[in-house]
């Protein structure tokens, strides 16, 4: 009786081993993010929280991979990462042929055009001929969209700077006199940043897009599983025909706000 007791412990411990064996050869795929408040949250402590991190961990579920988390790390450091091969995955990109040179791009939600972003006390800007003698600050790493690539390119005074936070501190301090960005990503630094409370609005004009545009998934060509981007594909897909798209990323206001 004792003998068949332990044939039943030693069974029931190799199928559960075999299991948690089999979980764990899932590939894990990591996704470097930084801190985007109401989208992907980074605490200081604990793990990052928010609907992306919730669409993305839906995604590495319906792949069968597993998802690991970067730390903290700002946009463009990501971009270096994903060339390098030395990070995986990153979401809601702009796609360009200099970004699909070292990535494949999924596509996963229509792009939001840009807006004008100007000092609360400054002039109201209601068209795009009245850019035309704004010092416009950019920021670098950024990818625009076709419209406002094309705008830019007539454009005499423009302003690189490395990062939204940058950005919008020289526009505080009077050195540009306009920042062009989404108005989530304005939204969100502002937010952030008591200083910047109050010191910010939108601007009338309209950069419309004259046709669809997408945000991707982006999948390091130089990963080591750069041979996953079809199942993260199917996964994206499935997705967007059972509708879950709006619940991941439109609930939050997308046009010009109150800042």
């Amino acid at each position: 009786m004792r003998m068949r007791w332990l044939s039943g412990v030693l069974l029931w411990l190799t199928i559960c081993c075999y299991a948690v064996a089999q979980q764990d050869i899932r590939p894990e795929l990591e996704w470097c993010l930084d801190h985007l408040p109401d989208r992907h949250n980074y605490p200081e402590t604990g793990m990052p929280f928010g609907p992306t991190v919730d669409f993305m961990q839906e995604v590495a579920r319906r792949a069968g991979v597993k998802l690991r988390y970067s730390p903290n790390t700002p946009f463009a450091r990501c971009l270096r990462l994903m060339e390098q091969g030395k990070t995986d995955v990153m979401i809601r990109l702009n796609s360009s042929p200099e970004r699909e040179r070292f990535m494949f791009m999924i596509p996963v939600d229509y792009a939001r055009s840009e807006v004008l972003l100007l000092r609360k006390d400054s002039p109201d800007i209601e068209s795009v001929a009245g850019l035309t003698q704004l010092n416009l600050i950019l920021i670098r790493g950024y990818t625009y969209n076709a419209e406002t690539i094309k705008m830019l390119t007539t454009h005499r005074n423009t302003i690189m700077m490395d990062s939204q936070d940058s950005g919008l501190e020289l526009l505080l301090r009077g050195r540009g006199d306009a920042l062009i960005s989404t108005a989530e990503i304005a939204r969100n630094r502002i937010r952030s940043n008591p200083s910047y409370h109050g010191q910010f609005k939108f601007a009338s004009v309209s950069f419309e897009l004259t046709e669809p545009r997408f945000v991707h998934l982006g999948l390091s060509r130089a990963s080591p599983h750069a041979n996953l981007q079809q199942r993260l594909a199917d996964a994206v897909q499935s997705m967007i025909a059972e509708g879950l798209i709006n619940e991941y990323f439109h609930q939050l206001p997308s046009g010009p706000i109150q800042l």
